[in-house]
């Protein structure tokens, strides 16, 4: 399977979801056949008692949400991809291999090995959509020169809008992460909209066992800033190819 198809397979022609699946994963990899099944997927018992006008917001570390978008297919959810790390190995510099912010080849593993699900499944149902909890900080290293600082936001625009959530029969949303807390500051910015135009926002935490409880999402900073979506990518390295990812430069000398 080229990366056309497996695009096309994440994001079919006719998927309502299909506009807002991230390409860049996809883009940077050829080839995308991957040998081996998808270990370790966890399957969760209370998203089978949820109503189908239910969307899921899957904010979870690593590949951990491509496991959970698994899980959920069979429940007859929709996975949309929204990982827009550039890997490390498609900067053509094979140094920079290891030396990436945020880890984004599990992800990319884990896509592979999922991507038969999702071929297999309709397209048009409740979406659950994918994000990694470490976007924002990666492993945490210093951001030395020379590093391949992949380090990414969500933006309300990665996500559909109130509006067009409500058009295909979403009402409610549930945000699952891998701790208690408030949701992520670049996640609030969506979620708070969301509530705003009417929809209900409840959360859980990705191990738990009961149903998820309704919470309320406070602004985060910089909500009313006019140029937040300037502000808020501040310092990352936006790609040519969409999404995030350079090479951090050597500072210059004299």
């Amino acid at each position: 399977m080229n990366r056309d198809e497996a695009y096309a397979a994440w994001a079919p022609e006719e998927g309502p979801w299909s506009p807002w699946v991230k390409p860049i994963v996809f883009a940077t990899h050829p080839s995308w056949d991957e040998p081996g099944e998808l270990e370790g997927v966890p399957a969760p018992a209370w998203p089978s008692a949820l109503e189908p006008s239910t969307a899921l917001v899957l904010d979870l570390p690593g590949a951990e949400g491509v496991l959970w978008g698994v899980a959920l297919v069979r429940l007859g959810w929709r996975p949309v991809p929204l990982y827009n790390a550039l890997p490390s190995g498609s900067a053509g510099d094979p140094t920079l291999e290891n030396s990436a912010l945020v880890d984004v080849a599990p992800i990319v593993q884990a896509l592979r090995r999922a991507t038969p699900f999702v071929l297999a499944q309709e397209p048009d149902g409740p979406p659950a959509f994918l994000l990694d909890a470490r976007r924002r900080y990666g492993t945490g290293m210093p951001a030395n020169p020379g590093l391949f600082d992949n380090r990414s936001i969500s933006l309300p625009t990665d996500f559909p809008s109130a509006v067009f959530l409500r058009s295909r029969g979403i009402e409610r949303v549930v945000l699952v992460q891998p701790a208690d807390g408030g949701p992520q500051e670049d996640l609030a910015h969506t979620l708070l909209a969301w509530q705003r135009e009417g929809l209900e926002i409840l959360a859980q935490v990705a191990g738990a066992a009961g149903p998820p409880a309704p919470v309320r999402i406070q602004p985060p900073s910089w909500f009313r800033a006019l140029f937040y979506r300037s502000l808020a990518t501040l310092g990352l390295r936006r790609h040519p190819l969409g999404g995030f990812g350079g090479t951090i430069p050597q500072p210059s000398s004299g």
